[in-house]
């Protein structure tokens, strides 16, 4: 089976991994913390870091942070097609209300046309840059200038917008490391801020509200910190970043130039000014029905491919089904759309054996 996803491990960069262990450090202290904070810095500019135990956590604070700078808000305005961790970092505080929006079909992000007519002086905008089609975060503030901006950038870390690396330009962005992203360290994540006094807060707040004093707790807090295993396995992934990368553009540029040609098939639209960050492949078969859709995936996976939906929408899980919200194109995008298999060491002959199973399978239709 050709997986969905799998992450770049070699013997070099496991070896953070091993001396990690070997130290006797493997919990939430150990000098691997700061190596992969200031790597992280090194490489996007990012003022301040807090590392995490994963990327959910990391978007639950985001909803603190908002909490703590900006308590008169209470509706945050959401994408309606995205990972549940997204909509749940905000949910798991009962102040605030979900404004979803439905999608663009081209670029599957939220349909920023629909924004202006939710907004009031009491309302957030949590970009999620989905699949890694990255939002232009410096043109929304520049349309929205007095209205504040979160992103979730788990899944478009690494793209980038006007130049700058995705989770620079809003009030705070959280990062995934999770296994199935471009840099992992297994589970774990980050919280991306520039605002000094958001920092100090979150800072305490993911250490269990740790004061200067030990074992004297000054705010409610949440044990939500980084291992120095997670981090030691991060800062190796961190070192290998630029071979990563290449392998995951040259993954991109295949499935393009095999699919390009073929009828009834898009590619995610690239907003202008924004580099898609690469993380999964996904296209979309515009004439497919959900049971086209769903006889291809079968199809794939009789073949030995493994696949993965669209997400979503968000009136689709039980426990949200009441919310309001149009669904009409995120539904379009979770029936017609897949994701295939997008990790570093895929190789030109099995991106050539999807493709050319994904064209027999049309051919077919």
């Amino acid at each position: 089976m050709i997986p969905i996803y799998k992450p770049f491990f070699t013997e070099e960069n496991l070896k953070h991994a091993h001396r990690a262990i070997s130290s006797g450090w493997v919990s939430s202290h150990g000098e691997y913390l700061d190596y992969a904070k200031e790597k992280i810095k090194e490489i996007t500019d990012y003022k301040k870091i807090i590392l995490t135990n994963n990327g959910t956590s990391s978007t639950h604070l985001l909803s603190l942070a908002l909490k703590f700078k900006y308590p008169n808000i209470k509706k945050i305005i959401v994408p309606n097609n995205v990972y549940v961790a997204a909509w749940n970092s905000f949910l798991f505080n009962k102040d605030y209300e979900l404004i979803p929006i439905d999608c663009n079909l081209e670029t599957w992000n939220f349909d920023e046309t629909l924004i202006n007519q939710k907004l009031d002086e009491n309302t957030a905008i949590l970009v999620v840059h989905n699949i890694g089609n990255v939002v232009n975060v410096p043109k929304l503030k520049s349309k929205f200038p007095n209205t504040v901006i979160l992103e979730d950038n788990c899944e478009g870390f690494l793209g980038k917008y006007e130049g700058k690396f995705t989770g620079s330009e809003s009030l705070c962005s959280s990062i995934s490391f999770f296994g199935n992203k471009t840099i992992t360290s297994g589970e774990g994540g980050a919280f991306v801020t520039s605002d000094e006094e958001i920092f100090e807060f979150i800072n305490t707040t993911k250490n269990q509200g740790q004061s200067d004093s030990k074992f004297i707790h000054n705010v409610l807090g949440y044990n939500y910190r980084m291992t120095n295993v997670q981090a030691a396995l991060l800062y190796g992934q961190l070192c290998d970043l630029n071979e990563i990368q290449q392998r995951k553009s040259y993954v991109f540029e295949e499935y393009t130039k095999n699919l390009e040609s073929v009828d009834n098939i898009c590619f995610q639209k690239i907003e202008p000014g924004t580099d898609h960050s690469k993380w999964m492949f996904g296209v979309r078969f515009t004439d497919f029905t959900i049971t086209e859709k769903k006889l291809l995936e079968l199809y794939l996976f009789e073949s030995g491919i493994d696949v993965r939906p669209m997400f979503y929408d968000i009136k689709k899980h039980d426990y949200l089904k009441e919310i309001d919200a149009v669904t009409k194109n995120a539904q379009q995008l979770q029936e017609q759309c897949l994701i295939f298999p997008s990790y570093p060491e895929l190789t030109k002959s099995q991106i050539k054996y999807i493709t050319n199973k994904i064209k027999k399978f049309l051919k077919k239709l």
